[in-house]
């Protein structure tokens, strides 16, 4: 039994390492996961200030009632309602994500998590790409 004592211990030194490893990448992809979260969160305000301002400016080409001011509106509209998209697409991400990977197979929360990146990367892309329009149509 002595002979085994070792072996037994070697045996659980390495897999203990080994989950500790994983518990560590898990951790580093969470982290990233949550810093492209942050740096998108801080735009949420933005979204709605532009859509205030937005809104404002299609009251002031409906009051010139001016026919060419029509395709502006529904532009403006538009860009509106994609503020909207990206402020529910972040708010439904957050919604949805969970962190509670307690008794999880390590190879799932990896899967879970790289899924969980690409939704937060999609949803900073659609916020960057309605701020870009919505300030494009402020300037006008």
């Amino acid at each position: 039994m002595k002979t085994y004592l070792p072996i037994i211990l070697i045996t659980v030194t390495v897999l203990v390492s080994c989950e500790d490893d994983k518990r560590d990448t898990q951790d580093q992809l969470l982290d990233k996961v949550m810093a492209v979260h942050d740096e998108i969160m801080p735009k949420m305000g933005d979204i709605m200030k532009y859509k205030k301002q937005l809104k404002a400016k299609i009251d002031e080409l409906t009051a010139a009632g001016k026919e060419d001011n029509e395709a502006k509106i529904i532009e403006i509209k538009e860009a509106i309602e994609s503020l909207d998209n990206s402020h529910e697409g972040m708010m439904s991400w957050m919604r949805e994500f969970d962190t509670d990977f307690e008794g999880r197979v390590a190879e799932d929360v990896m899967s879970y998590l790289k899924g969980q990146m690409t939704k937060i990367e999609e949803v900073g892309k659609m916020t960057n790409l309605a701020l870009k329009k919505a300030e494009d149509l402020l300037k006008e």
